[in-house]
């Protein structure tokens, strides 16, 4: 196993249409153009909602220089597991791997994807078009009442229990509880598929902003 890259399988690619992967990342800061790739985490959901821990990926990927203090105190990766991890180009197939066809779930999506998709192009330049869903905005389509915004807010909202929060695998098992709690209530709405989710999300983007 490389270091800086934890895996397990109780699934994998193979079953994209009925697997889908929550993703959540670490960065050096909140530029996509200029900050850095830090670490990956993911766990796969069944499109029943139901979260598979066994099928998980985590990659620290190695920096040629580590951040700062501040930004080390907010993620926890520290300077030799910064300098220590896994090689960008293999980190970023192995998630490639990983995720092979299947649908990307996130919370606030486009930031999350912002810095994937660089890392796809930056080191190794193949397309990257798994379809997303962005919870951030699915979740007050499905609740509009709720006053939350943030990831802790829902969580808090739903009375999910989150142990551990702030590094890229336990944000990824987070959100992906959250996911779980809200797809019933898209399906009594009527969004039985990815898409139907999607087209739900967009309908209540405003209501996020």
């Amino acid at each position: 196993m490389l270091a800086g890259l934890k895996r397990l399988f109780g699934g994998g690619p193979a079953a994209a249409a009925d697997r889908w992967v929550v993703v959540d990342v670490e960065t050096s800061g909140m530029d996509v153009a200029s900050d850095g790739l830090l670490s990956i985490g993911a766990v796969a959901i069944g499109a029943d909602g139901r979260v598979r821990p066994a099928d998980s990926l985590e990659i620290v990927l190695r920096q040629q220089a580590a951040s700062g203090k501040q930004n080390i105190l907010v993620h926890g990766i520290g300077v030799q597991a910064q300098l220590s991890g896994v090689d960008p180009p293999a980190a970023t197939r192995a998630f490639l791997d990983y995720v092979g066809t299947s649908p990307i779930v996130a919370f606030h999506a486009p930031f999350d994807r912002g810095f994937l998709a660089r890392a796809v192009k930056v080191f190794v330049n193949q397309p990257f078009d798994n379809p997303w869903l962005d919870l951030a905005e699915l979740a007050p389509a499905l609740d509009p009442k709720a006053r939350a915004k943030a990831l802790d807010e829902w969580l808090a909202r739903y009375g999910i229990p989150v142990v551990e929060r702030h590094s890229a695998a336990a944000d990824a098992l987070a959100t992906a509880l959250l996911a779980a709690r809200l797809l019933p209530d898209a399906r009594r709405q009527g969004a039985a598929d990815f898409p139907a989710l999607q087209r739900l999300a967009k309908a209540g983007r405003w209501l996020s902003a």
